[in-house]
């Protein structure tokens, strides 16, 4: 409200000043004699003799480390184009009291709250995220790309060329050509042979923006595990890493091992110094973004750095001159021995000429401008940007194209939880028992003097907020493959027959198929056992009832539970 025109703050000074004097004012008296508002001079009287008592607040519900670890989720989320919901906040804070031990859960509006609390330097506050249908997404406009090289800025500001790095995975095919200009009579030009084209090889190459270039790992196309003699014969320059995966594609665990070789490789004398990061950017691919290949960059010092979807053929710089020229030079080479009568090169052949190809296609000019054409050292998306704005075509909303997109909505199940070890001096293996062994410790500081006690308090609250955060971090990757999987998951291509005459099929009739082919499979794979059996032994071995086989089953999983390694069969 608004002061009276007539106010005059230092009447009502000198009359808070008399009042403050006497023992027990009479505010009214004093009020007329400075012709004063008898109602704002009892308010500042009353606010001046009330003690001030602190209170304890009742909106942080979480401890500080606590709420600085969910802060550093908050930003690292959106780092990683995931702005975490007002809900979701609240689900982990809720994880977190669970965490610490408590029954307690936080209010609907606790989240809004602690949004409004976030530091400002931090320039979060809640905004709406629209939806929007996703081949639209794919052709998005040049704002979201610009501000990607914005993050991208930031992260890159005055480091060095020798600490930014760009893997990509490049896939050949043994016997593919490419069509290429002659000299001839158009009308009637021969076609150059193409030989069979043999199993996908996968390359992994590694560049930097100084020009340097890491040795490439290449994956074969198998099943097993042991390699073919065949492939390392002709050449004493072979590459120095070679795989196998079921579809000849990276996997996890490869990408785990080929991280082990980059960090051992990026780790001498003259391309890193002491304290420094290195930057490592990649495509969005699931096989990158594990928990134990994200964790492994985080113990290594390396800052991984994704692109974002469906923008690595605008903006990696592998997937310009050097995956472009790489390709190239390797088709040439067929149609030279295709147009010589040759026949194709098969995977026995192909780390045998590959060498002398990639010295070819992956020089040093080449590499250091990949870099500079694609805007990420020195970082200047400008060229990229406005070529994007200039050439995007959205499709109208008629198009036949264009298509609803489903959507699925991942289990919101807590993961399991974990237990610390019964031995005293094993490490801490969740918040929880980090919680408990801190509590032991503290017991044991009263002999320590008070700069020690102070020291050890701010570096255990340090541990709580680090394992907090490392238990978001968890959880939300898990989050992630999870609402990957149905992208993942292998359909099988096995049929079912109608089994009435109009050729409908019901549900429950095709559980039943399902259920008896299954059956008829397991009953075939345990007869062909026996038979091994017998074979190896000479005598069928001792049949199990089922309820025998899942007694077996629980002990074993009991025996887990309780952390033994061996367990009864009862």
């Amino acid at each position: 409200m608004p002061k009276s025109p007539n106010f005059d703050e230092s009447r009502m000074a000198e009359a808070f000043a008399a009042a403050m004097a006497e023992k027990k004012p009479n505010l009214s008296r004093i009020a007329r004699e400075f012709s004063v508002s008898y109602t704002t001079l009892t308010s500042r009287v009353k606010k001046a003799k009330s003690p001030i008592t602190p209170t304890k607040s009742h909106k942080n519900a979480l401890q500080p480390d606590q709420e600085k670890a969910l802060t550093n989720w908050i930003v690292k989320m959106y780092s990683w184009n995931l702005p975490p919901t007002a809900g979701l906040i609240q689900a982990w804070a809720n994880r977190a009291l669970q965490r610490a031990g408590h029954d307690r859960q936080v209010s609907k509006m606790w989240a809004y709250r602690f949004e409004a609390r976030l530091p400002k330097h931090l320039n979060l506050a809640p905004v709406k995220q629209k939806t929007k249908e996703l081949k639209r997404i794919q052709a998005e406009d040049a704002g979201l790309l610009q501000h990607w090289y914005d993050l991208l800025e930031k992260q890159l500001h005055d480091v060095p060329a020798r600490l930014v790095y760009n893997f990509d995975e490049c896939g050949f095919q043994p016997g593919q050509g490419r069509a290429r200009n002659v000299i001839g009579v158009k009308s009637s030009c021969p076609d150059l042979p193409e030989g069979e084209r043999g199993e996908n090889i996968t390359a992994v190459e590694c560049i930097a923006a100084d020009g340097w270039l890491m040795d490439p790992l290449f994956i074969f196309k198998g099943s097993g595990k042991n390699f073919m003699e065949a492939w390392y014969y002709g050449s004493e320059d072979l590459p120095a890493n070679t795989a196998m995966s079921p579809n000849g594609w990276i996997s996890d665990e490869l990408a785990l091992a080929w991280l082990s070789c980059f960090i051992k490789a990026t780790a001498t004398a003259d391309r890193l110094k002491r304290g420094e990061k290195r930057y490592l950017i990649f495509d969005g691919h699931g096989a990158h973004l594990t928990l134990e290949f994200l964790q492994r960059c985080e113990d290594h010092h390396i800052i991984p750095f994704a692109f974002l979807p469906h923008s690595t053929q605008l903006c990696q710089p592998l997937d310009g001159k050097p995956f472009l020229n790489y390709k190239q030079q390797f088709r040439m080479m067929n149609n030279d021995l295709a147009f010589w009568g040759g026949l194709p090169y098969g995977k026995s052949d192909f780390l045998a000429i590959i060498g002398p190809i990639r010295k070819k296609a992956l020089t040093q000019r080449i590499i250091r401008e990949s870099f500079k054409d694609r805007g990420i050292w020195p970082v200047d998306g400008s060229k990229i940007v406005q070529n994007l704005a200039n050439q995007l075509e959205i499709p109208d909303l008629i198009a036949p194209d264009l298509r609803s997109w489903g959507s699925h909505t991942p289990s919101l199940s807590p993961p399991p939880n974990l237990s610390s070890s019964s031995v005293e001096n094993s490490p801490p293996k969740s918040v929880e028992a980090l919680i408990k062994n801190q509590a032991k410790i503290t017991k044991h500081l009263e002999g320590l003097s008070d700069k020690m006690q102070r020291n050890l308090t701010r570096m255990m609250a340090h541990q709580r907020g680090i394992a907090e955060e490392l238990a978001m971090t968890q959880e939300s990757i898990r989050r992630i493959r999870e609402a990957q999987m149905p992208v993942r998951r292998k359909y099988t291509k096995r049929q079912i027959k109608p089994l009435s005459q109009t050729g409908i099929l019901s549900t429950r009739d095709a559980n039943r198929s399902i259920a008896v082919r299954k059956a008829e499979d397991k009953a075939k794979e345990e007869r062909k056992l026996v038979r091994q059996f017998k074979k190896v032994y000479g005598y069928a071995p001792a049949q199990r009832s089922e309820e025998s086989i899942q007694r077996s089953m629980q002990a074993e999983r009991e025996g887990r539970e309780a952390g033994e390694v061996f367990f009864i069969d009862r």
